[in-house]
C-alpha cells in the first residue's frame, strides 16, 4: 500500500495546470484603454494660465494699455528756464500707448499661443490611458470555462497504459469542475490497478 501511496503523491504533483485561455477584453495584451481621467477624454486640456480665455494681461503696461515715458516720466515734456518744452517722444502725453499690446492692456497667452487649450501631458493628445486590464490582472489570460453543457468533453476518457474510467459530468460543471473529477478518477483507477497487480503477485 505504501507504493500505491507514493504513486499517488507523484502523480498529484505532476497533473497539468489548469488550461487558460487568452482574455478577450484585452486581446491578450494584459492592459485595456480608458478615457483618460485628466482631459475628459478630449485630449486637449483648458490652458491653466488664461483660462481658456486666450489673452492675458500685459505685463508691461500691467493692463492699463499705457505707459509712463521714460524721457519726461510722465510729465509730457521740460521745463527750460521760462519756455516748456514738450517732450518729442510721447508728443506730450506723458504716457503713450503701450508698444507691446498696442495699447489693449491684454497680450496672446504664452503658454497656449492664443488656443485657449494645449494638449493634453498626460495622454498626449491620445485621449486615452492605459491601464492595467481588471480581467486578467494584467497577464493577458484568464482560466478556460465551458461556455455551456455542450461544450463539455464525454464522460469517457482514456488513458494511455491504464484503461478507460468514467467521470460524472453534470450540465452546470465547469471545464475545471471536469478536470478536477478525471484526476481524481484517474488517480483512483490507477491506484485499483497496482493494487491487484500487487495481489496478483504475491
Amino acid at each position: 500500500m505504501k507504493k500505491v501511496f507514493l504513486f499517488i503523491a507523484i502523480l498529484a504533483c505532476s497533473l497539468p495546470a489548469m488550461a487558460q485561455e487568452k482574455c478577450d477584453y484585452c486581446h491578450g495584451s494584459g492592459q485595456e484603454a480608458r478615457p483618460c481621467a485628466f482631459c475628459g477624454g478630449n485630449g486637449y486640456r483648458e490652458c491653466d494660465f488664461c483660462l481658456g480665455k486666450k489673452e492675458v494681461r500685459c505685463n508691461m503696461c500691467q493692463g492699463s494699455g499705457e505707459i509712463v515715458c521714460a524721457h519726461c516720466r510722465g510729465r509730457g515734456g521740460v521745463q527750460i528756464k521760462d519756455e516748456w518744452r514738450e517732450c518729442q517722444y510721447c508728443d506730450g502725453k506723458g504716457t503713450p500707448q503701450c508698444e507691446t499690446c498696442k495699447g489693449t492692456g491684454m497680450k496672446v497667452c504664452w503658454k497656449c499661443e492664443g488656443a485657449g487649450e494645449y494638449v493634453c501631458n498626460q495622454c498626449n493628445g491620445s485621449k486615452v490611458n492605459m491601464w492595467s486590464c481588471t480581467h486578467c490582472n494584467g497577464t493577458g489570460y484568464v482560466k478556460a470555462q465551458a461556455k455551456n453543457s455542450n461544450d463539455a468533453p464525454p464522460a469517457a476518457i482514456t488513458h494511455g497504459y491504464s484503461g478507460t474510467f468514467k467521470i460524472d459530468v453534470q450540465p452546470g460543471d465547469t471545464k475545471e469542475d471536469i478536470m478536477r473529477k478525471a484526476t481524481q478518477a484517474r488517480v483512483r483507477h490507477r491506484a485499483n490497478m497496482i493494487e491487484q497487480s500487487l495481489k496478483q503477485s504475491k
